[in-house]
């Protein structure tokens, strides 16, 4: 289990904290952070990450501070919408790069990278990841998780809508995996809402959706405006 124990974070750069005292849990299995666009969705796996650390409280993974947990033992993969890559280098690179950081065996760590490529429909590994669409992006940002076993899978933003988000969580054998989205059709298991900042809602999905009809969010009005 994951811990946010009034976490809050401000940026240099901002008058106002992004994160506001915010206390929630992440569980084992599924869950999903249901926040407003532009309202700390990227910030919070930044948390998690450590790429920033916050301004006050802290963060616990199964009681212990993040802080103090070497990143390799944390085991956290992070996918955000738009996945970096190394554009010059093949897709099979790409996907088999992790393992190479661990120092696995060239043949080893391109067999097993060709093998996840063809369970997810990646139909050309040899191209570069610079000739790939959107789709396929993120088909290899997949296929380079599942190169490595992680303890929690982020999603940030990661689902345009609900149409293979379950297939995807499956994906994975990751103990906690978590959904962070603007959109309240994508929740599942364990849902947090986030508003301004500050914790709104922990509990079902229909619990937080009923809690974000009561609330006025900049992604509805963007939802309403393009139909």
């Amino acid at each position: 289990m994951i811990v946010f124990d009034k976490v809050s974070l401000k940026y240099h750069y901002d008058e106002s904290a992004v994160i506001k005292d915010a206390s929630f849990s992440l569980v084992d299995g599924v869950n999903t952070v249901l926040c407003d666009v532009q309202s700390g969705k990227s910030s919070l796996c930044k948390l998690l990450i450590k790429e920033v650390s916050p301004t006050s409280g802290k963060i616990l993974l199964d009681g212990e501070d993040i802080s103090g947990i070497a990143n390799e033992r944390l085991g956290i993969l992070y996918l955000p919408n738009k996945p970096a890559f190394f554009e010059t280098r093949s897709v099979l690179f790409n996907i088999a790069y992790p393992l190479a950081v661990r120092k696995v065996a060239k043949d080893e760590r391109l067999q097993k990278a060709r093998e996840i490529a063809e369970r997810l429909q990646i139909p050309d590994v040899n191209v570069k990841a610079s000739g790939l669409n959107v789709e396929m992006r993120k088909r290899a940002a997949l296929a380079r998780g599942l190169a490595v076993s992680r303890r929690v899978v982020l999603f940030d933003d990661f689902f345009e809508d609900a149409e293979y988000i379950d297939e995807v969580l499956n994906l994975f054998d990751a103990d906690i995996k978590a959904v962070f989205t603007s959109d309240a059709s994508l929740c599942r298991g364990s849902v947090t809402v986030m508003d301004g900042g500050y914790t709104a809602f922990c509990g079902s999905a229909e619990g937080a959706k009923k809690t974000v009809e009561e609330l006025v969010w900049i992604y509805d009005g963007l939802r309403r405006y393009n139909g």
